[in-house]
C-alpha cells in the first residue's frame, strides 16, 4: 500500500482572541466621550430654544412699542393717558430704601409697623409702637428739621400691654415732599 502524502489543511479564518484590558479601556473611554457629546448636544439644544423664545419675546415687545408709538401720535386721548401713566410710574420709582432707613433711624425706642403713602395729598401715614409717650413725642419732634418729610401730626395713640410690657401704639401723618 502506498502512502499518500497528508493533505494540508488551510484555515483562512483567524481564531478570535478574547479582548484584553486595553480593548475594554478604549471601549469605556469611547462610551464616556459619546455620553458627554450627547449631553452637550442636549444642553446646547436647550440653550438655543431659550434664546429663540427670548428673541420672540423681544420682537413681540418691540412690535408692541412700535404700534403704541404710532397710536400715541395719532390719538390725543391716549397720549394724555400715557402721560399720566408715566408720571405715576415715575412717582412709584422713588428711593424707598432711603426713606425707610430715615424713618427707622429717627426713633431708637420706636418700631414702625406700617407706612401708607398718599401721593395725591403728599402725605405719609405711619403706624407703630413706641416705648413710652416721651419716645413718641421725641420721634415726632425729630421731623422738624427733615428735608423729605415734615409737619408731623400724631392722629391717635393708645396705651397697650404687649408681652407684659406697656407700649404706646400710634398713628402719625407726615407731609412728604417725595411724592
Amino acid at each position: 500500500m502506498k502512502m499518500r502524502p497528508a493533505v494540508p489543511e488551510f484555515d483562512f479564518v483567524a481564531r478570535r482572541r478574547a479582548p484584553g484590558w486595553l480593548g475594554w479601556l478604549v471601549l469605556a473611554i469611547g462610551l464616556a466621550a459619546a455620553f458627554g457629546a450627547v449631553r452637550q448636544y442636549q444642553q446646547l439644544e436647550t440653550d438655543v430654544e431659550a434664546l429663540q423664545e427670548s428673541n420672540r419675546r423681544a420682537a413681540r415687545a418691540a412690535e408692541q412699542a412700535r404700534v403704541l408709538a404710532r397710536l400715541e401720535q395719532d390719538d390725543v386721548e391716549l397720549r394724555a393717558r400715557l402721560d399720566v401713566a408715566r408720571k405715576l410710574s415715575a412717582s412709584m420709582a422713588r428711593d424707598w430704601p432711603a426713606l425707610f432707613a430715615d424713618l427707622e433711624a429717627r426713633g431708637e425706642d420706636v418700631a414702625l409697623l406700617s407706612l401708607e403713602p398718599d401721593a395725591g395729598r403728599r402725605v405719609l401715614r405711619l403706624t407703630g409702637e413706641a416705648k413710652d409717650l416721651n419716645a413718641l413725642f421725641a420721634y415726632a419732634e425729630s421731623f422738624a428739621d427733615a428735608k423729605v418729610t415734615g409737619s408731623p401730626r400724631i392722629e391717635v395713640f393708645e396705651l397697650r400691654e404687649r408681652q407684659g410690657m406697656k407700649v404706646v401704639a400710634f398713628s402719625m401723618r407726615l407731609k412728604w415732599s417725595g411724592a
